[in-house]
C-alpha cells in the first residue's frame, strides 16, 4: 500500500481529486448562438400537412436546382481531382498560385496591385469573417454592425467576447449607410466597422458616391472596414463598386467566396483579401494573426484551391448575365405580386443579391401583431416558409428569397394572398378580392428536389420537416 502511494505521488496524481462520477460541461463557447436558428427552429414542423411546404426562406441558391453553377466551374474543380497532383497539403494561409489569382481578380485599377502575401485562403467566407473579426477586435472591444444585417456577424463576436454596435441602415434611401450614426456609436474600444455589399438582407448595392462617403467618415474616426463583399457582382442593373476601390486612407479587409456568385455554396472556399495602400496596418501583426488562424484549419480542399485560377480567368459574363436574370425576374416578381396585398409593401426595391425585405403592415391581420407571428401563421395555415425580420434586426419586416423558380413562387404567392386576404382586419380594395384569389381545392405537390444542402447553411434545418412520408 505504502508502495502504491509513493508512486501516486511520484506521478503527480492526488487521489483527493480524482472524479468518481461523470462531470463533463460544455464551454462558454456554447452559448453564442445564430439568431436565424432560435427563432427559424420553433417554426420547424408546424407547416399545415395538407400543403407540401414552399420553402422562401433558404438563402441557398442550389436548393431547387434550377440554377446551376458555370461548366468550367465544374469541370476546372474534375480536373483538380482528377489529375492526382493535388492530395496533400498546402500552405496553411493557401496554394500560391489560387492566393495570386484571387490577388490578380482583387486589385483596383489605378492602385499597386495586391500580390499573394495579401490573401488568406478559408473555409468558406464565414471563416474569412472570423478571421477578420477576430484578430481586430479583442474580447471587451466593440465593432459596428449594420442593421438591418447578416445575423452571423453578431454571432461571431459574442463568441469572441465583443460587443456589438448597431448602425442603422435607411430604408427610404435604398438602405443606405446612416452615416450619423456610426459617428455616435464610435468610441475608444470600437475596433472596427463591418459593411455588407450588395446586402444580405437589403438586397441594397452602394453607389460610388456612398462609399466614397462612408470612407470619408471611417478614415476620420480611423476605423478600418470589414467588406463582407460575398455577392460581389451580382447586382441587377448597377455596377459593383468594391469599397477598396474607393479607400485609399483607410484599411479594407474585403472577404468573399465562391459560394454565392458561383452558386457553390457547398464548395466552402472564401478568402480575405487586405488592402492597405498608404502601410496603416504596418506593425500592427495583423497579416501575422491572420496567417495564425489560418493554421488551425488549414484551409479548404487543395484541389479546390487548384481550381480557382481557371474559374476566375474563365470568361462567364453571359452565364451571370443569364442569373441574375432569373434573380432579377424573381425580385420583380415578389414585389409586384407584394404589391397587390394591402398591408404589403416593398420599401427599396432591390438591386441585387438574392432577397427581397417585405414590409407588413401589423395592424392589418388578425393575430400577427409581430414579423415572426406572421410568419408562424402562415407556415401554419398555407405551408408557405418566410424568415421573419426579427432574425435581421429588421421588426415588421420578412425576407424572401430570389433563388425560387418564378412558377414555384407564383403559388406561393397565391398562397400568401389567400392568407391575406382571410387574416386582414380592414381592407379597401374591391369586394371581388376573393374571387381573384387562388384556393386549391387539392394539396398541390411540386415534387420539389429534396436536396442535403437543404438542412445546412446559416438558416439550417429550415426544410427538415418537409421530410414526412406521403409529402
Amino acid at each position: 500500500m505504502g508502495d502504491q502511494q509513493e508512486q501516486a505521488t511520484s506521478d503527480g496524481i492526488d487521489d483527493g481529486a480524482r472524479r468518481f462520477t461523470w462531470s463533463v460541461r460544455a464551454s462558454a463557447l456554447t452559448v453564442s448562438a445564430n439568431p436565424i436558428r432560435l427563432i427559424v427552429d420553433d417554426l420547424v414542423g408546424k407547416e399545415n400537412p395538407e400543403l407540401e411546404l414552399i420553402s422562401l426562406a433558404q438563402g441557398d441558391p442550389t436548393a431547387y436546382g434550377h440554377l446551376k453553377p458555370p461548366e468550367e466551374a465544374v469541370a476546372a474543380v474534375v480536373s483538380a481531382f482528377s489529375s492526382g497532383n493535388h492530395n496533400g497539403y498546402a500552405a496553411s494561409t493557401g496554394l500560391a498560385s489560387c492566393r495570386m489569382a484571387i490577388a490578380a481578380a482583387h486589385s483596383c485599377e489605378g492602385r499597386p496591385p495586391l500580390c499573394r502575401d495579401d490573401v488568406f485562403v478559408t473555409v468558406g467566407c464565414s471563416e474569412a469573417l472570423e478571421h477578420c473579426i477576430a484578430v481586430l477586435a479583442a474580447p471587451g472591444s466593440s465593432i459596428l454592425l449594420p442593421s438591418p444585417g447578416f445575423p452571423l456577424y453578431e454571432t461571431i463576436c459574442h463568441r469572441h467576447g465583443i460587443v456589438c454596435r448597431f448602425y442603422s441602415l435607411l430604408p427610404e434611401q435604398g438602405w443606405e449607410v446612416d452615416l450619423n450614426s456610426i459617428k455616435r456609436l464610435t468610441d475608444g474600444t470600437t475596433a472596427a466597422v463591418l459593411i455588407n455589399n450588395p446586402s444580405n438582407p437589403c438586397g441594397a448595392v452602394y453607389s460610388r458616391e456612398h462609399l466614397q462617403d462612408m470612407v470619408r467618415c471611417v478614415d476620420e474616426l480611423k476605423l478600418p472596414i470589414i467588406a463582407d463583399e460575398v455577392y460581389a457582382g451580382m447586382t441587377f442593373d448597377k455596377r459593383f463598386v468594391p469599397v477598396a476601390e474607393v479607400a485609399t486612407s483607410v484599411p479594407v479587409f474585403s472577404v468573399g467566396a465562391l459560394s454565392k456568385r458561383w452558386l457553390v455554396p457547398g464548395w466552402r472556399l472564401g478568402w480575405v483579401c487586405v488592402h492597405d495602400v498608404n502601410n496603416n496596418l504596418q506593425g500592427s501583426g495583423v497579416r501575422e494573426a491572420i496567417n495564425s488562424l489560418c493554421q488551425i484549419s488549414l484551409g479548404p480542399s487543395v484541389p479546390l484551391q487548384a481550381a480557382v485560377p481557371s474559374i476566375l480567368l474563365n470568361d462567364d459574363k453571359k452565364w451571370l448575365a443569364g442569373i441574375m436574370g432569373s434573380l432579377k425576374l424573381a425580385a420583380a416578381t415578389i414585389a409586384e405580386r407584394a404589391s397587390k396585398i394591402e398591408g404589403l409593401s416593398t420599401v427599396a426595391p432591390p438591386q441585387g443579391a438574392m432577397y427581397v425585405l417585405i414590409q407588413v403592415d401589423l395592424n392589418a391581420f388578425r393575430d400577427c401583431s409581430t414579423d415572426v407571428r406572421f410568419a408562424e401563421e402562415l407556415l401554419a395555415e398555407e405551408s408557405v416558409l418566410v424568415l421573419p425580420g426579427n432574425c435581421f434586426k429588421a421588426p415588421g419586416f420578412i425576407r424572401i428569397v430570389t433563388t425560387v423558380p418564378v412558377s414555384v413562387l407564383q403559388t406561393a404567392w397565391d398562397r400568401i394572398e389567400t392568407f391575406c386576404s382571410k387574416r386582414r382586419i380592414k381592407s379597401r380594395k374591391s369586394l371581388d378580392f376573393e374571387a381573384r384569389t387562388m384556393v386549391p381545392a387539392h394539396p398541390v405537390h411540386f415534387g420539389l428536389p429534396r436536396v442535403a444542402s437543404q438542412v445546412g447553411g446559416h438558416e439550417g434545418l429550415l426544410l427538415r420537416a418537409a421530410h414526412k412520408p406521403g409529402k
